[in-house]
């Protein structure tokens, strides 16, 4: 956003939805000083109450029926930012926002990113996001690296998937070497140690600091302790023997009725046995084959219970009529198990037999992204829908990865799974309670599982995270709020990270920068992508024209009164922004 732009004593800024994502993205936005935030929405007494409580005005009704965005205060708002579930509706308001001040910063939400990026190339001042793709990028990094807590692509839309993690300098390779020798052995930037981040890269790594890294994911596994890569530890509760393991002994509890009859059907056949062995006077042998021969209504007749022994009569009539009983229900469960696992297979689903494979849960708009940057990382993928669509199955068949059509909350389907030599489990379908009884049911299956939670609460997802130990639980709309929030001021604001309760916005720069300033002051710079691929920095030095930069400022620092970083001099090129 431009200077004159900023003039003004308050800026005015409208938000267009009716969910957490909205509520998250105006409260990002009254964290600013001198920011006012009116949010278009229903004018129910819950979403009333909530834009109270964050300090938000509300204003009833659609943008496109009536006169909402008018009494909004559309005609001095610098910015429109509509993050509504609808894509249509985001796109209507937004155009009607522009005829009705032509001046207004656009801000939208776009599930389709061809299209967000073709609106982007033709309706000045304009950025669109996806949510979808945006969360996308942390999952996946979560589910490859345990001890990454935030993934993103640089630079947009294409680039490598890259993300923020944590070490600890316990090894020789880290502990006691400078921080330039460190990020040439790990590959990896180093943002902070032990929460600092104005470090020199002359200064040693103490023993046992904790490092936050950026780098690229694949950088990253290289230096993932190895309690992260989910190899396997003892179980202190089992004697040292491996994790409880639900795929051993699974027939004993693929039914309990038939193994119940079954085990009734032994006990009678051995005390029958027993008492013709007896009374017949008979080898054993010999008693279980006429045993047998009663159960199963052959009846030879060479062996017969003598008629004038009420006993041995009762006995043989009892072994004929349990006989029947007992073969008749066994042929009904297998004939049932039969028509099962040809129901099962038809249905898509099969055991897994792959070891280090990645399961994902949920196919939807934002699996769809998870799975689309995974599979660039050669991992075995097993994908878990209900309903996929044509889509998702023509990629299974063309990618290879495993497409198991069921309900990942049911435990038959996460035992076909193969959860005990999985490498980690994401949970991303579009129900949160689902998604916690996908995660309870993988961690008992693999209590050494890493285990990536989608929950889309904000505040659920802390609480499961605290009550439960998920500790990479993720909202969507949490994930996404700040980056919708930065984008209100210009091109570029990639959302935010917390290092040691220190808050800082993550930002991507095209250079040259638009006329007029230089670069935004306080920022700490991480990495230069260049046709040649992505470059670590510490600087802003030897930047040339095209470099696109990913940096971070801290939010606490104010702007007012710093001068900002000059502009590096580079040669004549399209002007771009943050």
């Amino acid at each position: 956003m431009s200077t004159a732009r900023r003039a003004t004593a308050e800026v005015l800024t409208l938000v267009l939805g009716d969910d957490a994502l909205a509520l998250s993205t105006a409260s990002e936005l009254l964290r600013l000083p001198g920011h006012q935030v009116t949010v278009l929405g229903p004018g129910n007494d819950e979403f009333t109450k909530s834009v109270a409580a964050i300090g938000a005005r509300l204003i009833s009704g659609l943008p496109h029926h009536g006169d909402a965005l008018e009494r909004a205060g559309v005609q001095r708002a610098e910015t429109i930012i509509a993050v509504s579930r609808d894509d249509q509706l985001n796109l209507h308001a937004a155009l009607l926002a522009r005829d009705a001040n032509p001046r207004i910063r656009i801000v939208l939400r776009q599930f389709n990113r061809t299209l967000a990026h073709k609106i982007e190339q033709n309706l000045p001042d304009c950025v669109v996001l996806s949510l979808a793709w945006h969360s996308a990028a942390s999952y996946a990094a979560t589910a490859l690296d345990p001890t990454c807590f935030r993934g993103l692509q640089f630079p947009e839309p294409d680039g490598p998937l890259t993300g923020f993690a944590e070490r600890l300098a316990t090894d020789e390779a880290i502990a006691g070497r400078s921080v330039a020798e460190v990020e040439a052995a790990l590959g990896a930037r180093i943002v902070a140690i032990d929460g600092e981040t104005a470090i020199g890269r002359d200064i040693r790594v103490p023993r046992r600091a904790r490092l936050c890294l950026y780098g690229t994911i694949e950088q990253l596994l290289r230096s993932t302790p190895p309690v992260a890569n989910n190899k396997e530890t003892p179980n202190q509760d089992t004697g040292g023997r491996s994790p409880r393991s639900p795929g051993r002994w699974w027939f004993l509890r693929s039914n309990p009725y038939l193994w119940s009859f079954a085990g009734a059907a032994f006990v009678l056949f051995w005390l029958g046995t027993w008492h013709f062995h007896v009374t017949f006077k008979i080898d054993w042998l010999t008693a279980a084959y006429f045993v047998l021969a009663t159960m199963t209504t052959t009846g030879y007749g060479d062996i017969t219970p003598d008629r004038n022994v009420t006993v041995d009569v009762v006995m043989a009539m009892v072994l004929m009529l349990s006989g029947v009983v007992f073969t008749g229900v066994f042929i009904a469960f297998a004939a049932s198990m039969l028509t099962r696992a040809q129901w099962v297979r038809t249905q898509g689903l099969r055991r897994i037999r792959r070891r280090g494979h990645i399961v994902v849960c949920g196919a939807g708009s934002i699996g769809s992204g998870v799975i689309e940057l995974l599979l660039g990382f050669g991992k075995p993928l097993v994908v878990v829908e209900a309903t996929p669509d044509t889509a998702t199955v023509e990629r299974a068949r063309d990618l290879g990865f495993d497409l198991l059509t069921g309900d990942a909350g049911r435990d038959d389907t996460l035992d076909l799974c193969n959860l005990e030599a999985a490498h980690s489990l994401v949970a991303l379908t579009n129900f949160d309670t689902l998604n916690l009884e996908i995660a309870l049911g993988a961690r008992a299956r693999n209590p050494n599982m890493p285990i990536v939670l989608r929950i889309a609460d904000a505040s659920f997802a802390a609480s499961i995270a605290r009550h439960f130990d998920f500790r990479t639980t993720y909202s969507a709309a949490a994930l996404a709020a700040p980056a919708f929030a930065g984008l209100a001021d210009a091109a570029g604001a990639r959302g935010h990270i917390t290092i040691d309760g220190q808050e800082l916005a993550i930002g991507e720069y095209r250079l040259p920068v638009s006329a007029g300033g230089g670069l935004p002051p306080g920022l700490i710079p991480l990495a230069v992508a260049r046709e040649n691929g992505l470059l670590l920095t510490h600087h802003f030095t030897d930047l040339a024209a095209g470099d696109r930069v990913l940096a971070l400022r801290p939010l606490t620092q104010s702007s007012s009164g710093v001068d900002a970083i000059p502009e590096p001099k580079v040669a004549s090129a399209p002007a771009g922004s943050f």
